[in-house]
């Protein structure tokens, strides 16, 4: 159970940080992911947390690398072979051998080997990392391109030369021959090994989908245990297991036609599965590196606080050999990713200051043996802090400088305008909705509550909320008291609907005092209409005996004369009938009279008042009626409702035509809203065919 609880635990800081970044975007989300970290630190759980390295590795990382190279352009990458080489295999060697030295040389009592393989731990590169930070910034299309490759690749480097370092500390033998034969045997077939298994796996999942056998429950696990398989084969036999599901990341690129032949429903929930699964783990790997920095800060402490001036330092150190070591590579197209001159200094800078380092740094860090020949292993906490301040320093450096450096980022459609346009056409459709199908009101509303609970996720207004209830309610009444004035229903049912009416409203706090206030002018109206009926009862009887007493009626007249007026005298009468099956249908049917008047008469409301401004608040209302009035009416989604929703889409459709026709509205907007109602249009077609 501890695990569980440990893991929940992790999701639920995750999720915490995700949720308050959109609110402070200017900070980047991974420090908000390292501060919830932190905080669950406190948590008794994960006092002296320890993270199994080969966990890590094989839980988080695999499949986060399986992803990047299957959302690679594998055509870019073929024409950046040279760029891939050069950035991810030349530079990383070098950064390790050179930043390997200088450790050794700044901490003397750090072992060459351990030196060495501090210097491969905090070599590797995270796109995802930049991307969090330049999210709104106008990152030069080139250095972009060559931070994503760099990062599929340069994490192999990095693991191997680790992988070597390790080596030559544990058993004290190293030659340079054999390190660069293990080092090319390792990458080149972690990629062949990853290369075959991708095309097997590709090859299966074909197989599946043209078997029929494409279900998401049988498709999206297969998809998301194959990294994990394959990363085990590769590690089984001693090959890179990273490199292994990049390369079958690539094999899924490549054979994207192929795979795009399952159904739609299917595509979509394997993208929205990927997508989510990744963001957790990308999420993960922050929060671990907070939840083990208290851990690791204690232990330093402990053992070695006199060097602490001196980690730190070298810490910077590092960083910055790494930024100019960057700088260069770049700045005179050692890079080969043919920058023009003009634009050379920049786009180095740039490239310099976006090596940020993330995930694999921090994996191999925690990869560190625990023990070696059963004591401790040496230097582990510091190696791991050094690690972790060089990783906060890349994202903290950039995070202030490049928003110095960097244009805002130009979207083709301006966010605002394209949620106001999605919100008018929704509108649009709407209104057409309702001017065609005057004599349905029910299935119309329900389409019109689908359509605009897709058109914008904003929060209503509570006030505006507030009053659109206040005004419905308003109309409930009038209608009540209508259908009871023109004898549609009796007085009791009225009067006891308009009381359950009010007691509604106290409990949703819907101002009481109003709805209190239009239940005592609705009594008052009932009173008056009933002494109203009554006295002109009276004067029937009056003047029905008036009129026998000024004739002399037969002894037939005279009976049916009495008949009437005792008949006129007993409806004055007030009484309970007993409840009975008959007096229950037949109050269930006076109740559904009611419900059926009052829902039109709101929803013709709802109509007038929607706009687009108001829209969001308008639905939550719709919402309300028309949960309500389902329950009375216990009706399924019928085929008049489907007909509905492809008129809506149509209508949404003709709607975008003439705002373009008008030139109102840009073609890149224009693109976009015809996308969106394209998927909405795919779901709601998917899912009322019901398919798996």
């Amino acid at each position: 159970m501890e695990v569980f609880y440990a893991v929940l635990l992790l999701v639920l800081a995750t999720i915490v940080a995700n949720t308050i970044y959109p609110y402070f975007p200017a900070i980047p989300q991974a420090f908000y992911q390292i501060f919830a970290g932190a905080i669950l630190s406190l948590v008794p759980l994960y006092h002296h947390f320890v993270l199994e390295p080969e966990v890590f590795m094989l839980l988080i990382i695999a499949p986060l690398m399986f992803y990047d190279g299957r959302n690679t352009n594998a055509q870019e990458l073929r024409r950046n072979v040279g760029s891939i080489m050069s950035v991810a295999v030349v530079l990383a060697i070098l950064t390790v051998v050179l930043m390997g030295y200088l450790s050794h040389a700044i901490l003397a009592t750090l072992p060459l080997a351990l030196a060495f393989a501090l210097a491969a731990i905090v070599t590797p590169t995270d796109a995802v990392a930049v991307s969090s930070i330049t999210t709104n910034m106008a990152v030069p299309e080139r250095v972009m391109g060559m931070l994503e490759r760099e990062s599929l690749f340069n994490d192999a480097s990095g693991l191997v030369a680790f992988s070597l370092a390790l080596t030559a500390f544990t058993t004290g033998k190293f030659s340079v021959g054999g390190g660069l034969k293990h080092f090319l045997v390792v990458f080149f077939g972690g990629l062949l090994i990853g290369i075959i298994l991708g095309i097997f796996a590709v090859w299966i999942r074909v197989f599946l989908v043209r078997s029929g056998k494409d279900s998401a429950s049988v498709i999206v696990p297969y998809d998301v245990l194959v990294p994990f398989l394959i990363y085990l084969a590769a590690e089984h036999v001693g090959l890179s297991g990273i490199l292994a599901v990049v390369a079958a990341g690539l094999m899924y690129s490549l054979s994207s036609n192929q795979l795009r032949l399952s159904s739609t429903q299917l595509q979509l929930v394997t993208r929205s599965t990927w997508h989510f699964l990744t963001s957790i783990l990308n999420g993960f790997v922050f929060v671990l590196l907070g939840v083990s920095l208290p851990t690791v800060w204690v232990n330093i402490q402990q053992d070695t606080s006199k060097t602490l001036p001196s980690l730190i330092f070298l810490a910077v150190v590092l960083y910055l050999v790494m930024l100019a070591l960057r700088y260069l590579w770049i700045r005179f197209d050692w890079a080969l990713i043919h920058s023009k001159p003009h634009e050379r200094r920049l786009n180095a800078v740039i490239g310099a200051l976006s090596g940020v380092h993330g995930t694999i740094t921090l994996a191999m860090a925690f990869s560190l043996p625990l023990t070696l020949n059963g004591q401790a292993f040496p230097f582990r906490n510091s190696l791991i802090f050094v690690a972790a301040v060089v990783i906060i320093l890349s994202l903290l450096v950039p995070t202030l400088v490049m928003p110095h450096i960097l244009p805002s980022k130009e979207t083709a459609v301006d966010p605002a305008e394209a949620l106001q346009q999605r919100k008018a056409l929704v509108a649009y459709a709407s209104e057409r909705l309702v001017q065609e199908n005057p004599s349905n009101p029910s299935a119309t509303q329900a389409v019109i509550e689908v359509l605009n609970s897709q058109a914008t996720a904003e929060r209503p207004d509570k006030r505006k909320v507030r009053e659109l209830l206040n005004q419905a309610t308003q109309i409930e009444v009038q209608t009540v008291q209508e259908l009871a004035d023109q004898g549609v229903i009796p007085n009791g049912y009225a009067n006891r609907y308009v009381r359950l009416l009010v007691i509604k409203s106290q409990m949703n706090s819907n101002n009481p005092f109003i709805n209190l206030t239009l239940w005592l002018k609705f009594v008052g109206h009932r009173l008056t209409h009933m002494v109203t009926r009554r006295r002109h009862r009276e004067q029937r009887i009056a003047l029905q005996q008036q009129r026998l007493a000024q004739t002399t009626p037969t002894a037939d007249q005279a009976a049916q004369q009495a008949q009437r007026i005792a008949q006129e005298r007993q409806q004055s009468l007030v009484h309970r009938p007993a409840r009975t099956p008959q007096t229950e249908a037949k109050r269930r049917e006076n109740f559904l009279r009611i419900e059926n008047d009052i829902y039109t008469h709101v929803a013709n409301f709802l109509n007038e008042v929607s706009s687009v401004d108001n829209q969001t608040e308008v639905n939550a209302v719709r919402n309300y009626y028309n949960a309500r009035h389902r329950r009375f009416v216990s009706q399924e989604t019928t085929d008049l409702e489907n007909e509905l929703f492809i008129q809506a889409f149509q209508y949404e459709y003709t709607y975008i035509r003439q705002q373009r026709s008008a030139n109102l509205m840009s073609p890149a907007l224009a693109d976009e809203l015809y996308q969106q109602i394209s998927t909405d249009q795919m779901l709601y077609m998917q899912e009322n065919a019901g398919t798996d």
